[in-house]
């Protein structure tokens, strides 16, 4: 008998959990199964008291396709379905869905972010948009060094096309941002030279630049900003570089001491304003992706209160 994989898709009707006069029910959950294939018939649906399943038997049901009113006994607070099509072709199970949970958005804790480590190569790709790849120095200065040891080795280089020029053991400087081309070849005492060598890559030393706004502007009065509560804070950052990493933030509420980082995303004002009921501080930082930081910027919020 042949597993095959397929799609289970379902949707939410309705959660409740209703109190019946038998002991051995006790909560009911609705729902509908569409299958996503013309010969699924039937779904089988399995009830756990637990998630170890290997040392219990399940109590089994099956249903047709379409609305489900599925009764959940006392004691099993799990279950899985799977589909079954014509001639008892079975697919895989689904994951354990908890009863108390099913049909309810869970929200995963958010997790602290340690701080970007600046890339340590000397030259790194960095993926475009495109699919293509530029290399980035991670190093303002280059030492040219042969690879074989010896005397007497001559070094002729030129940067962007500009006039040749020798030394034994150049080094180079790159501080400022922009495009570079590394030209240069070697030659040894016997004037034996190796081919020419060609570096092609991008310094960005540049740290991005994060900016708020609110989605109604605030009001104005005597140098201060009022909001309210419910006016979303959104957080850009632009960089000219290799491009933005992440925008980390974190919160310091009634003058405590400030928490770890974490990534700003849609959810994080709310979560900020749910966390923080009193004053606090907000401290940005855009960060791209060559571990260049952008200098912490603070925003005090203080809130009114009403009499």
């Amino acid at each position: 008998m042949n597993d095959w994989c397929y799609q289970l898709k379902y949707f939410y009707l309705l959660c409740i959990v209703i109190g019946f006069s038998n002991p051995l029910v006790s909560k009911q959950i609705q729902f509908s199964l569409v299958p996503d294939r013309d010969d699924i018939i039937q779904y089988e649906i399995e009830l756990w008291k637990t998630e170890n399943l290997e040392q219990e038997i399940p109590f089994r049901v099956l249903s047709n396709p379409g609305p489900i009113n599925l009764f959940i006994p006392d004691g099993y607070e799990y279950f899985r379905i799977r589909a079954v099509a014509k001639r008892k072709v079975r697919g895989y199970w689904t994951e354990l869905y908890q009863t108390g949970q099913f049909g309810k958005s869970v929200k995963t804790k958010e997790k602290p972010i340690a701080k970007v480590q600046a890339k340590t190569d000397v030259l790194v790709p960095i993926p475009t948009r495109e699919g293509a790849s530029e290399f980035y120095l991670t190093t303002n200065k280059i030492a040219i060094v042969p690879v074989t040891i010896g005397k007497n080795f001559r070094i002729k280089y030129r940067i962007n096309g500009g006039p040749w020029q020798k030394d034994s053991s150049p080094q180079l400087n790159f501080e400022k941002d922009g495009s570079y081309r590394l030209e240069y070849q070697v030659t040894n005492e016997l004037g034996v030279s190796d081919g020419m060598q060609v570096w092609e890559f991008k310094v960005d030393t540049t740290p991005p630049e994060s900016s708020i706004r609110f989605l109604n502007p605030p009001f104005f009065q005597r140098g201060t900003s009022f909001i309210s509560p419910k006016n979303p804070l959104q957080v850009f950052a632009t960089d000219t570089g290799s491009g933005i990493n992440t925008i980390r933030y974190r919160t310091s509420c009634k003058g405590a001491p400030f928490t770890e980082y974490y990534v700003w995303n849609d959810s994080s004002w709310a979560d900020i304003q749910r966390n923080c009921l009193d004053n606090f501080r907000l401290e940005i930082s855009a960060v791209d992706r060559l571990g260049n930081e952008e200098i912490p910027k603070q925003i005090l919020f203080q809130k009114m209160k009403q009499d």
